[in-house]
């Protein structure tokens, strides 16, 4: 009797092989995409988690003080403002008592060859704040050098208002060239306590989101991580008063200028427009350049320091829109799409406005 002989297992062919690695390949196109927004979704989550701890912070020292930090101080002696910021003052309500008792603010925050501050602030003004960082802003949380000297960033700056000045009062001689104060939960030389929330702690805005700078930032090829100045950034600094001034000053300078800085989100430590205060002049990621008036640094005197002012948008890497953290505490995302008008409501404490949810 004849035996069949036994056959193996019946093996792919090339053309059903194909198959199989077009099906995965299409398999792995589909899971990419939800791979990305689930990422996404987790660093989105981590970040309204920070600024949830920067309210949390916030509020602790508004139970000790009575009122929130002063958004920046200034002594307004010439040469000599130790110009800190909010942040350095709610270190302790961030469990950073270590890192608050590092600073000496007697001395100013800045680093530069002009004060007499680089050794005695050099270890906290380098130090990283893991709850100041977002996790979705790509660019690497490395230290910046400006004027020879090594600085920390964050993406998290504090809202000065809807309209244009820093300070509230300025010292005899020097008359405010604004059409009114500040109107947000942070400016100059003092903090502002819940009684002066009249439009609700619930309905205004305290802080939201900022991109980093990286060493190689420039308006010409990273707008959005520089802001621009008015003058030279060392003896001028004509003040931002309007929008007209905004157009004029800041609009009309070519793509090409040397005329910006570099430092946005840098020196958390410190008080000044772009490093750790923005307003709510424009929406959140609006495609216009942020611009800086007057001068911030500590080794300055008035009329400059009397001219601060700014246009900063808030702005983020989260898609369609960024975090913002309320006087209350609570943590909302804001839409690029929102009204101008909604957007500088919600950054009013005491402009009367109304306004629902669904409008951002």
């Amino acid at each position: 009797m004849r035996r069949t002989p036994r056959r193996g297992p019946r093996a792919f062919t090339l053309i059903e092989l194909l198959v199989v690695i077009a099906i995965i390949g299409v398999l792995i196109a589909l899971l990419l995409p939800a791979v990305s927004t689930a990422r996404e979704s987790a660093r989105r989550a981590q970040c309204t988690h920070n600024l949830k701890q920067v309210g949390l912070a916030l509020h602790n020292y508004l139970s000790a003080i009575g009122t929130f930090p002063p958004g920046r101080f200034n002594s307004h002696v010439a040469g000599r403002g130790n110009c800190w910021g909010a942040y350095s003052q709610i270190l302790p309500q961030f469990e950073q008592q270590a890192l608050f008792n590092s600073f000496n603010f007697g001395l100013a925050p800045e680093l530069e060859p002009s004060l007499p501050s680089a050794a005695a602030n050099a270890t906290g003004a380098s130090s990283f704040l893991a709850a100041l960082l977002c996790p979705s802003d790509p660019t690497p949380a490395a230290l910046i050098v400006v004027a020879g000297q090594a600085y920390a960033s964050h993406n998290y700056n504090l809202n000065v208002g809807s309209n244009y000045p820093l300070m509230e009062a300025f010292p005899a001689g020097f008359a405010s060239p604004f059409s009114g104060p500040p109107n947000g939960s942070f400016f100059e030389n003092r903090g502002v306590g819940p009684p002066e929330f009249v439009d609700g702690m619930s309905n205004t805005v305290s802080a939201s989101e900022t991109l980093r700078s990286s060493a190689n930032s420039t308006y010409a090829t990273d707008p959005s991580r520089v802001f621009l100045i008015t003058g030279d950034n060392k003896t001028t600094g004509p003040s931002l008063t309007s929008d007209a001034d905004y157009a004029s000053l800041c609009l009309a300078l070519p793509r090409s200028t040397t005329q910006f800085q570099a430092t946005k989100g840098v020196r958390w430590h410190y008080g000044a427009p772009g490093h750790t205060m923005y307003n709510h002049r424009r929406p959140p990621n609006d495609k216009g350049p942020d611009c800086r008036g007057g001068l911030p640094h500590s080794d300055k005197s008035d009329p400059n320091w009397s001219n601060l002012s700014l246009n900063v948008a808030a702005r983020g890497a989260h898609p369609g829109g960024v975090n913002a953290l309320f006087a209350d505490g609570g943590v909302r995302f804001v839409k690029d799409s929102v009204a101008p008008l909604v957007w500088q409501g919600l950054g009013s404490r005491n402009g009367g406005e109304v306004h629902s949810t669904d409008a951002y």
